[in-house]
């Protein structure tokens, strides 16, 4: 009788199986993540709601998800209020990683203007996590509504960015030893029809966040170029031509340069009346004010020099700013380059100055630069004030420097690790924090206080003891090969460790770019500190007025309210914040009353600008922040 009964429990469970649909079968037996919606049909103003979940992700920890979208047909809403995502609104509907014990950590940054949802989420105690042995495996990860604004078809759908190397079709999974997870499918949803268009629209290019500043595809206005008639005179006659600039106003002026037989430099000269008169159509606009001074290509060439009156760089401001292009590179200087004491008084009315783009080639290197550098571009930009070389240096005035290059494939795959390096009076190579490649419009560019050989690299640095904090890894690694952050030895990063007020401040002041003269600094930090600079530049620049009676406290772990705080005076300054935040911002968070009343700007802020977004619904305000938190929060105010 029994063997009759487990003969039908198996007949049964065989015929369940063979009826299953084929989707379901393979959900269950194949990793995957998901992105599937309600229904792919509807009318303008019905919300849609898109589920992402996992499916049998052995050892399963954290996530990080790219989702585009066509923001004209659709808008991304909380699926149960049907009020707009925000642009740090973490998608809900998850019934993974919430365990507290194990410190669930979440992330998002949502573009609502591109049509992009970047989010993620990751428990930060993995050796407790997989000291329990219950992995979560499957499950549901986001769910967002996505209402309908118009009659068009349309996707949404995961997809790659060039910001998110290795992902594997704009997803990328951790495990409990904190290591990308492979060999997972990715399932797309089904188009969505909702008529008006004979096809589906293309969903728009990607961006990721930790990127906080997506880039944007240069504008298709044409550019107007000057009409010159050639010259091989010093000082040719050129009408300044007004160029559509994305960021102000600028006046291009291009001129032909004069090859020196001798040396084989190209120099181009313009003289005042010219220089005054395009500066003067420039200064019409309201934006930034530039005026290009395009020299044009000279065959042979490895040097090239521009001639201005120097008196045009001796402004109190950098009220318009003179660039001057050509095929080695770009140099954007300020009006204010020469207020500085040193040079200053160096210049009499009729001073001229040379700006100097000078190509170094490898072979003039030593061994250990070749070997750092390869053959990448290496340039030399100096100043010479009648006829004679300058140290330049100026903590007031920034030049911006602009050098083309072509990354071979493997570089292009992880261009963040595209550096600048300059080499010192010692010949030593040193960091320049700034450096990046920017893919659309294939350069390396940083900003400098100072002239010197700068030299285009590429480095990619990593830690022994990041392995397990897979959500902080590329940007520890990032940060690091850039030189804004330094291990607590060469081969480890120590990432659980809390940070120091003062170590704090070296990251926020080396991110950012801020430069001071420091004048006087606080009681407690003395000068042979190794964190004197940054934070006398804090002080100068009125990010920090300390803790009371002229002390800074340096060596105190920082908590999480004070770096906020910090980090808002600090993008405020930067000019990288518009509005701040206010008490409503943090008003979701349950432990919003501890936060001090002269935090709360500071923490709402960050909240509204999507650089902090708690775990769940704790912002922890008086916990301290770790080297592996900071550092994601640091990639985020690098980027922005």
């Amino acid at each position: 009788m029994k063997k009759k009964r487990l003969i039908s429990l198996l007949l049964a469970v065989f015929i369940a199986a063979i009826c299953l649909p084929t989707g379901f079968a393979q959900a269950e037996s194949v990793p995957s993540i998901e992105l599937v919606f309600d229904r792919n049909t509807g009318e303008i103003g019905d919300i849609l709601i898109g589920t992402v979940r996992i499916n049998n992700v052995k050892n399963f920890a954290g996530f990080q998800v790219n989702i585009v979208y066509d923001a004209k047909v659709l808008m991304a809403v909380n699926p149960e209020t049907g009020k707009e995502l925000g642009s740090s609104e973490f998608p809900s509907g998850r019934t993974l990683l919430k365990n507290n014990d194990f410190g669930p950590l979440q992330m998002v940054s949502n573009n609502k203007e591109e049509g992009i949802l970047n989010f993620g989420a990751t428990y930060t105690y993995l050796n407790e996590y997989r000291e329990a042995g219950a992995a979560e495996e499957s499950g549901v990860i986001a769910k967002v509504g996505f209402k309908i604004l118009q009659k068009k078809n349309t996707a949404v759908k995961f997809e790659d960015s060039a910001t998110m190397p290795g992902a594997v079709s704009g997803t990328f999974l951790f495990d409990w030893n904190g290591e990308n997870i492979t060999g997972y499918k990715v399932i797309q949803p089904d188009g969505l029809k909702f008529g008006g268009s004979s096809e589906p629209q293309e969903t728009p290019g990607t961006q990721i966040p930790g990127s906080e500043t997506p880039s944007v595809t240069p504008s298709a206005t044409p550019e107007v170029t000057p009409q010159i008639t050639p010259s091989i005179v010093p000082s040719p006659t050129v009408k300044p031509t007004e160029t559509p600039s994305s960021t102000g106003h600028a006046v291009k002026v291009e001129i032909e340069p004069v090859i020196d037989e001798t040396t084989g430099a190209a120099k181009a000269v313009i003289d005042d009346e010219k220089l005054g008169k395009a500066i003067d159509e420039a200064e019409k606009s309201e934006g930034e004010k530039t005026v290009e001074l395009s020299i044009r290509k000279a065959e042979n060439a490895d040097t090239y020099i521009q001639e201005l009156p120097a008196k045009f760089l001796l402004s109190n401001s950098a009220e318009y700013k003179l660039k001057v292009a050509t095929e080695l590179g770009t140099v954007e200087v300020p009006a204010n380059m020469l207020d500085n004491p040193s040079i200053s008084k160096l210049i009499k009315e009729d001073s001229v100055v040379e700006l100097v783009v000078k190509e170094v080639k490898i072979e003039e290197l030593s061994a250990e630069l070749r070997e750092k550098i390869g053959n990448r571009p290496v340039i030399d930009i100096s100043v010479v004030v009648d006829g004679k070389k300058v140290e330049w240096s100026n903590s007031k005035a920034k030049v911006r420097v602009s050098i083309p290059y072509k990354p071979d494939a493997k570089e292009l795959e992880n261009h963040e690790h595209i550096v600048v390096l300059y080499i010192d009076a010692a010949g030593k190579a040193v960091s320049v924090p700034s450096g990046r490649y920017v893919p659309d419009l294939g350069v390396v560019t940083f900003e400098t206080n100072h002239l010197s050989i700068y030299a285009v690299s590429y480095v990619h640095k990593t830690f022994t003891d990041i392995g397990s904090y897979a959500w902080a890894k590329k940007q520890i690694e990032v940060l690091a090969s850039k030189g804004v952050i330094n291990g607590t030895s060469d081969t480890t990063f120590t990432p659980q460790a809390d940070i120091t007020r003062a170590d704090f401040m070296i990251l926020l002041v080396k991110a950012l770019g801020l430069t001071a003269d420091v004048t006087s600094n606080f009681d407690d930090v003395s000068e042979k500190d190794y964190y004197y600079e940054y934070v006398g530049i804090a002080k100068e620049l009125g990010i920090t007025t300390g803790v009371g009676d002229n002390k800074f406290n340096p060596k105190a772990k920082i908590t999480r309210q004070d770096m906020m705080v910090l980090t808002t005076n600090a993008l405020k300054i930067a000019g990288k914040i518009s509005s701040p935040g206010t008490s409503a911002d943090v008003e979701r968070f349950s432990d919003k009353a501890q936060i001090a009343s002269y935090a709360v700007e500071g923490v709402a802020t960050l909240v509204k600008e999507g650089i902090v977004v708690g775990s769940g619904n704790i912002i922890n305000p008086k916990g301290n922040a770790s080297r592996a938190e900071l550092a994601a929060i640091i990639y985020k105010i690098y980027y922005k």
